[in-house]
Protein backbone atom coordinates (compact mmCIF):
# COMPACT_ATOMS: atom_id res chain seq x y z
CA UNK A 1 0.00 0.00 0.00
CA UNK A 2 2.81 2.26 0.90
CA UNK A 3 4.64 1.53 -2.40
CA UNK A 4 1.29 2.50 -4.59
CA UNK A 5 0.74 5.53 -2.38
CA UNK A 6 4.52 6.94 -3.18
CA UNK A 7 3.45 6.53 -6.89
CA UNK A 8 0.10 8.31 -6.99
CA UNK A 9 -0.21 11.63 -7.73
CA UNK A 10 -3.31 13.64 -6.32
CA UNK A 11 -2.44 17.09 -7.77
CA UNK A 12 -4.73 16.77 -10.60
CA UNK A 13 -7.91 15.43 -7.85
CA UNK A 14 -7.27 18.69 -6.01
CA UNK A 15 -6.61 21.00 -8.80
CA UNK A 16 -10.24 19.50 -10.51
CA UNK A 17 -12.31 17.82 -8.11
CA UNK A 18 -15.49 16.03 -9.24
CA UNK A 19 -18.47 17.99 -8.69
CA UNK A 20 -20.07 17.55 -5.36
CA UNK A 21 -16.83 16.42 -3.73
CA UNK A 22 -15.29 18.43 -0.79
CA UNK A 23 -11.63 17.52 -0.21
CA UNK A 24 -10.51 18.56 3.24
CA UNK A 25 -6.94 18.60 3.72
CA UNK A 26 -5.77 19.26 7.55
CA UNK A 27 -2.79 20.44 7.95
CA UNK A 28 -0.42 20.12 10.96
CA UNK A 29 0.72 23.18 12.09
CA UNK A 30 4.21 21.92 13.58
CA UNK A 31 4.76 19.36 10.80
CA UNK A 32 8.41 19.14 9.09
CA UNK A 33 6.49 16.82 6.70
CA UNK A 34 4.83 20.15 4.77
CA UNK A 35 7.37 21.68 2.02
CA UNK A 36 6.71 25.44 1.90
CA UNK A 37 5.78 24.98 -1.96
CA UNK A 38 3.55 22.86 -1.64
CA UNK A 39 1.67 25.00 1.44
CA UNK A 40 1.44 27.54 -1.48
CA UNK A 41 0.06 25.42 -3.77
CA UNK A 42 -2.24 24.41 -1.16
CA UNK A 43 -3.22 28.01 -0.63
CA UNK A 44 -3.46 29.08 -3.88
CA UNK A 45 -6.17 25.98 -4.65
CA UNK A 46 -8.39 27.33 -1.82
CA UNK A 47 -8.87 30.74 -2.71
CA UNK A 48 -9.37 30.02 -6.49
CA UNK A 49 -12.55 31.38 -7.50
CA UNK A 50 -15.15 28.36 -7.02
CA UNK A 51 -16.49 26.99 -10.26
CA UNK A 52 -20.12 25.34 -10.14
CA UNK A 53 -18.61 22.54 -12.30
CA UNK A 54 -16.36 21.41 -10.03
CA UNK A 55 -15.76 20.35 -6.25
CA UNK A 56 -14.83 22.06 -3.60
CA UNK A 57 -11.06 21.83 -1.59
CA UNK A 58 -10.19 23.94 1.73
CA UNK A 59 -6.91 23.26 3.82
CA UNK A 60 -7.57 23.90 7.78
CA UNK A 61 -4.26 24.27 9.85
CA UNK A 62 -4.55 22.39 13.22
CA UNK A 63 -2.63 24.12 15.65
CA UNK A 64 -0.70 22.72 18.28
CA UNK A 65 0.22 19.48 16.47
CA UNK A 66 2.92 17.82 14.67
CA UNK A 67 2.69 14.76 12.16
CA UNK A 68 0.77 12.72 14.49
CA UNK A 69 -2.47 14.61 14.70
CA UNK A 70 -4.35 12.45 16.32
CA UNK A 71 -1.79 12.67 19.28
CA UNK A 72 -0.64 15.99 19.63
CA UNK A 73 -3.95 17.70 19.64
CA UNK A 74 -7.04 15.14 19.46
CA UNK A 75 -9.58 17.61 20.50
CA UNK A 76 -8.91 20.05 17.23
CA UNK A 77 -8.66 17.51 15.20
CA UNK A 78 -12.50 16.14 16.71
CA UNK A 79 -13.48 20.08 15.95
CA UNK A 80 -12.77 19.84 12.61
CA UNK A 81 -13.91 16.46 11.25
CA UNK A 82 -17.37 16.26 13.24
CA UNK A 83 -19.01 18.85 12.06
CA UNK A 84 -18.00 16.64 8.37
CA UNK A 85 -18.97 13.60 9.69
CA UNK A 86 -22.50 14.64 11.31
CA UNK A 87 -22.88 16.36 7.77
CA UNK A 88 -23.07 12.79 6.04
CA UNK A 89 -25.44 11.32 8.18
Amino acid sequence: MFDSYRKMDYWPLLEHPPKGMEIVIVRAENSDRWDPHIIQKLESLKNRTSDELEGKLSVVVLPNSGHWVHVDNPKGLLEIVTPKMVSLS
